[in-house]
């Protein structure tokens, strides 16, 4: 004698679940990285010293700024590129995208990715005159077990 079965499912509910899940383990993976990248930027430069700024009369240490060793993240100056690092999450069909650091198109669109600081670009992956500094593609890179961690607890491993 047969028996009827019935199946139930929950395919969208837990499609749903499961990329809620991703999203906030992505917000903390991007959020990871970013940090990272701010507080290893390269405090004091160990580099060439560059006047930068030519004014007449006697010079101060502020008018030079000494930069990094090619290879190694940017030296600080104003600070203004590593407050400009930004992250943002964003979700495209079935694809959760986080972004940190610097992305040409946003750049250029003015939205909050990347940094809005046009020459981070021109460190991270250096010009014909100038050797890379990078910042961002090292933070991932030690920061890889971190975000790995993140998403195995958000998907319950």
């Amino acid at each position: 004698m047969a028996k009827d079965f019935a199946i139930k499912w929950f395919g969208q509910k837990v499609f749903t679940l499961a990329t809620n899940a991703n999203i906030e383990a992505m917000k903390k993976a991007t959020f990871v990285v970013e940090n990272y990248v701010k507080t290893h930027f390269t405090k004091v430069g160990s580099g060439r010293l560059y006047r930068v700024r030519k004014k007449r009369g006697k010079s101060k240490a502020s008018d030079y700024h000494r930069a990094s060793i090619a290879g190694q993240p940017p030296a600080i100056d104003t600070g203004i590129l590593r407050a400009s690092v930004m992250s943002d999450v964003s979700v495209k069909t079935v694809n959760v995208i986080g972004k940190v650091g610097y992305d040409v198109q946003h750049i250029a669109a003015k939205t909050p990715v990347g940094t809005d600081v046009n020459y981070g670009l021109y460190l991270e992956v250096g010009t014909n005159k100038m050797a890379k500094r990078p910042f961002l593609r090292p933070a991932l890179k030690m920061t890889r077990r971190k975000v790995k961690t993140i998403f195995q607890k958000a998907n319950g491993k």
